[in-house]
């Protein structure tokens, strides 16, 4: 259990400096995993980037993920979930459309104040707060490594052993310290859990150029 964003990220921290995994630069998951990627670069003195996702919620299932959008055109569908679920795929195709619209809208904003990814060549650290279904990891890999990067290790504070199999396949490493088997929210491990809008996320991302440009 984590008291909070910042106390995950230290233990993240810790079990990166245990298993003496180092990269190149920092990309967090916006909004979510902006308090965690903040720490974690902080600690590790790496540049940070940021990939905005949207992710899609299963019709009368709103807390459970079956895919996720990447702004320019990434995307990824959990099919076998979807078949579980019985969701059609009218549903599917009208909600990734209103995801691509909409995190496309969303990365404007970020990158007024943050910029383009620039992860070419690079080992990369992909942080959020949480890996629950794996949605939004496998769509932020996707366009890492459309963008060049060298490799990709995904790493969060919490995550369930069978989603953890599933990432190990399509990342270089992952990183997690807690690894509940009866996982069902990720906010269930966390005392305090409070939402992060994308004002939130890119006013912590200002307040970080700021502290280093100081």
């Amino acid at each position: 259990m984590f008291t909070d964003r910042s106390d995950a990220a230290q233990q993240l921290v810790a079990a990166l400096r245990r298993r003496d995994v180092v990269g190149d630069i920092v990309v967090t998951l916006a909004p979510n995993g902006v308090p965690v990627g903040n720490v974690v670069a902080d600690a590790t003195g790496l540049p940070m980037d940021v990939i905005v996702i949207q992710r899609i919620r299963a019709p009368n299932h709103p807390g459970l993920t079956i895919g996720a959008v990447a702004p320019g055109g990434f995307s990824w569908i959990n099919s076998p979930m979807m078949r579980f679920l019985d969701v059609n795929w009218e549903y599917i195709q009208e909600a990734k459309t209103h995801a691509s619209d909409t995190v496309e809208s969303r990365a404007v904003d970020y990158g007024e104040t943050w910029g383009p990814l620039d992860v070419a060549g690079k080992r990369v650290l992909l942080v959020d707060d949480g890996i629950p279904t794996g949605a939004a990891m496998r769509v932020a890999t996707q366009r890492l490594r459309k963008a060049g990067a060298n490799e990709v290790i995904a790493a969060a504070p919490v995550a369930p052993p069978d989603v953890l199999e599933e990432v190990q396949r399509w990342t270089d490493d992952v990183v997690v310290p807690l690894k509940p088997a009866a996982f069902q929210a990720t906010s269930d491990y966390y005392e305090e859990f409070d939402s992060v809008t994308d004002e939130d996320a890119t006013t912590a991302l200002s307040d970080l150029v700021q502290r280093r440009s100081a």
